[in-house]
This record gives C-alpha cells, sequence and structure tokens, in this order.
C-alpha cells in the first residue's frame, strides 16, 4: 500500500495553483460532487487566488468561488506537468478529480479501489 501524503506535501502540490487561470474541474468519481449549483464548469476561466489545507482537505478559492476537496484516509494529489481532458484508455486507472489550468498543466486526485470517497463541494463566494 502506498504511503499516505502528508499535509506538507499535500500543500507544496497545491500551493503551484496560485495565480494560475482554471481551464476545467472535472469531477469523474460517481457520488464525489456533493454540492449540485454551481457545477464544476463555473470555475472556467477564473483565477486562482488562494489554497489552503487543513490535514486531508484542502480548498481552492478562485475570483468567486470555494471549492473545498476532502481527500478522506487514501486520496492522493498528483501534479501533471501536462493536463488534458479525461479520456477512458486502456489499462489507465481513472482519477476521481482532474483540475486542468489553462497553462497546461494541472492536477489529479486519485484514490485506490474501485469506492470513490473523495469529495467536491463547490461554493460562491460571499
Amino acid at each position: 500500500m502506498a504511503a499516505i501524503q502528508t499535509p506538507d506535501e499535500i500543500s507544496t502540490l497545491v500551493a503551484r495553483l496560485e495565480g494560475e487561470k482554471c481551464a476545467s474541474l472535472e469531477v469523474l468519481g460517481i457520488n464525489s460532487l456533493k454540492s449540485l449549483s454551481p457545477m464544476p464548469g463555473a470555475l472556467t476561466g477564473e483565477t486562482i487566488e488562494c489554497t489552503k489545507v487543513d490535514d486531508r482537505r484542502f480548498t481552492v478559492t478562485t475570483d468567486s468561488h470555494q471549492v473545498e476537496f476532502d481527500l478522506q484516509r487514501t486520496g492522493k494529489v498528483l501534479w501533471l506537468s501536462s493536463a488534458q481532458p479525461y479520456a477512458v484508455t486502456g489499462g489507465a486507472s481513472r482519477p476521481t478529480v482532474r483540475l486542468i489550468l489553462a497553462n497546461g498543466q494541472g492536477l489529479d486526485l486519485t484514490e485506490p479501489g474501485r469506492t470513490k470517497r473523495i469529495a467536491v463541494t463547490i461554493r460562491v463566494r460571499g
């Protein structure tokens, strides 16, 4: 079993998002999106102002939204130097969440097994 990422490791990865524009947020895990409105497409074109990590949860704040990601026990953050919209490919496991930046980079949130526990909640700032 892979080692669980520490909050410091998670913080180092998600801090790279700050100042970048969001191209898209794909929530690919069934039942992972815990909010109905706004939808992930609302983040397209927004600048990521800041990130905050609290244990196994992290928050991404954009121009007008806050997105909370809960990695639960086994979720992992992976940086992508070249991120594309997810497409089904043989042998590769599907990420639970993919965030693609306008600069072509991004990150995946992954977890082992078929039961997806990573949770994503999107809120309008206010």
